[in-house]
């Protein structure tokens, strides 16, 4: 047999460039050079407005002063450079341009190796952007690449440089590069990828954040988490070569773990909130969008940081069916938390994740609140002479309601016999409360409910006008929002004292003038006593009765479920000592069914969700 001989893979040839190609490099250089620093136009330029935007753009805060938002048009969180991680600094230096500190805003050598890379592969300019460049492309230019941009880009980063430190400059970059999922700057992407503050972010943690530059969502590791793992890897590399980290460091930090949330978080926290302060601005002031935004107002709140996380957190809790024609997950939900001794908003979220595209369901829709309306009813009963322990039977009822004949059921389709007041608003018995609307006239109940807070009522009814019974359970109103049936709660947490809510507390403008004031208002609606025995039945609706889901162990609470016609809203409103808090349930299409996988959700799902929120604030 002849013998086999090796085939031998022939050596590619090099591409060599001819002179011509050579020369060519040269001369694009000496024009880009005459172009770039012999441009008098150049250093005409004052960019300083353009960037100093960014640094009077108004910012809100929470109530211990720490920032929540700055108000650009791409809302995000700035963070001063001294209070970015060194490390983390270092690893965009190491990735995105390691002679940061040495150049004056290009990079000859890296301009160099482009333009022989994109003659040698007669491809559009590439790569050669210092950190310096990036930015003024955030700023002033968009993404297309072609040559004029880039001679253009080159001339603003040389400016920039004159203008600013390299630690300005730095700052500036890291707070307005784009890290994907809707996520600009290095504060809003701690908390997206990591649910944490940039400021405890681990070496490895930091790599992640800026091995995203490159491609934001390609290496996002909620989408490709094999590609992110090995990007991070890359850049902590980088870190080591270039002295940024020591091996052992380096080692440590690749062997850690990725570990993200389970989903993209929210890119800063409280923007349902910010939602809030706005509005009210633009509603109590002459203030427009623009001015609200980038005036460099100083806003103060009274969100508390933790207690609004906690709110967001526990919304997330609500089971999925599906999302609706638009996108949007349904059922959807509210959260909103009260100081209950003055009524300051410590957290407010308006649905499953923010989108600035959805309303705010925690202040701007109106639903039927259902059984979550009998305290006021019972409250008015205690008014007028009963007690907790005062008996009526539950028994079937037949009333004309409309024309109709009107037959209301319990929720369990049983009747008790005779039954206390106190067991039943514990079990949110319905012919009771409609007998006591009966017994104490529909005016009597409307006057305790406007006096409490509820100002969404029907205008009519008269003590004797029996047609408007279905008021007892939450029915023939035009709705109620979230926050408005909260705080009328406020007077059972309070001693009877009802408690405006409100969420600012004051704002500066630039110059740092006071020009808006708000506080506590407060009045007396009804008596310490009759807030005490609410209180005390309504304990018993979460410790035995239909809102057994929200009990807190060791620590008392009091609420009231409420469950609407057809099961199309779902409602939890209750306080501990400090917080009143309330949620509410169902879809953006009205009159749906409340269901997730065609399993019916309900008020002990609202209830649930209002534990799990409560046990995180209290503990």
């Amino acid at each position: 047999m002849p013998s086999k001989k090796r085939s031998k893979k022939r050596a590619k040839p090099r591409r060599k460039i001819p002179r011509f190609f050579l020369g060519l490099i040269l001369l694009a250089g000496l024009v880009l050079l005459c172009l770039v620093f012999f441009n008098p136009w150049v250093w005409r330029l004052d960019l300083r407005g353009a960037l100093e935007q960014s640094k009077v753009a108004s910012t809100v805060y929470d109530r211990e002063g720490a920032a929540i938002a700055t108000l650009y048009g791409k809302p995000r969180l700035w963070i001063k450079i001294d209070q970015i991680p060194v490390k983390l600094r270092e690893a965009f230096i190491a990735t995105e341009d390691a002679r940061f500190y040495q150049h004056k805003g290009i990079d000859i050598r890296g301009i160099t190796r482009a333009l022989y890379h994109d003659l040698r592969t007669r491809s559009k300019l590439q790569g050669g952007s210092t950190i310096t460049q990036q930015l003024v492309k955030n700023i002033f230019f968009t993404n297309e690449k072609d040559f004029l941009r880039k001679i253009l880009e080159m001339s603003y980063a040389i400016r920039v440089e004159q203008q600013y430190s390299k630690d300005q400059i730095l700052e500036f970059y890291l707070n307005s590069i784009y890290l994907g999922h809707g996520t600009w700057g290095i504060a809003a992407a701690a908390e997206v990828y990591f649910g944490k503050p940039v400021t405890k972010l681990s070496i490895a943690e930091g790599a992640l954040i800026a091995a995203l530059a490159k491609s934001p969502e390609y290496y996002s590791p909620f989408r490709n988490y094999q590609a992110g793992l090995k990007r991070r890897n890359l850049v902590l590399k980088l870190m080591w070569q270039y002295g940024y980290l020591t091996e052992a460091e380096y080692r440590d930090s690749v062997n850690e773990p990725l570990e993200i949330l389970d989903r993209p978080g929210t890119a800063y926290v409280g923007a349902y909130f910010v939602d809030y302060v706005l509005d009210v601005l633009r509603a109590q002031t002459s203030f427009d969008e623009n001015y609200l935004r980038s005036a460099g107002l100083k806003i103060y709140t009274t969100m508390d940081r933790e207690i609004q996380k906690a709110a967001e957190q526990a919304l997330l809790e609500l089971p999925e069916d599906g999302a609706d024609q638009w996108g949007i997950l349904q059922p959807q939900g509210a959260l909103v938390a009260i100081n209950a001794q003055n009524g300051g908003l410590l957290a407010i979220v308006g649905g499953r994740r923010y989108s600035a595209a959805q309303i705010n369901r925690s202040y701007k829709l109106l639903r039927q609140p259902g059984s979550a309306i009998k305290p006021f009813v019972f409250a008015a009963a205690l008014e007028e002479g009963y007690s907790p322990d005062s008996e009526l039977s539950d028994q079937p009822l037949e009333l004309e309601v409309a024309g109709k004949i009107w037959r209301p059921q319990n929720y369990d389709n049983k009747y008790r016999g005779l039954i206390t007041l106190r067991r039943a608003l514990e079990e949110s018995v319905n012919t009771v409360a409609i007998q006591l609307v009966q017994n104490i006239g529909i005016g009597r109940v409307m006057e305790q409910m406007k006096r409490m807070g509820i100002t969404n009522l029907v205008e009519t009814g008269t003590k004797n006008d029996h047609s408007l019974a279905p008021l007892a359970l939450g029915g023939l109103t035009k709705g109620v929002n979230l926050l408005e049936l909260t705080a009328s709660y406020s007077p059972f947490a309070n001693q009877g004292v009802y408690s405006e809510p409100f969420g600012i507390t004051r704002v500066y403008d630039g110059s740092g003038r006071l020009i808006f004031q708000a506080g506590p208002r407060q009045r007396q609606v009804i008596s310490p006593e009759i807030a005490v025995a609410m209180t005390s039945i309504m304990e018993g609706v979460i410790t035995r009765g239909t809102g057994l889901r929200a009990r807190i162990a060791e620590k008392q609470a009091a609420g009231k479920t409420g469950t609407t016609n057809r099961n199309t809203n779902a409602w939890f409103i209750g306080y501990t000592d400090t917080v009143l808090a309330g949620v509410w349930l169902g879809n953006d299409q009205a009159g749906k069914p409340l269901q997730a996988k065609g399993v019916p959700l309900g008020s002990g799902t609202a209830a649930a969700i209002w534990g799990e929120f409560l046990r995180r604030v209290e503990r």
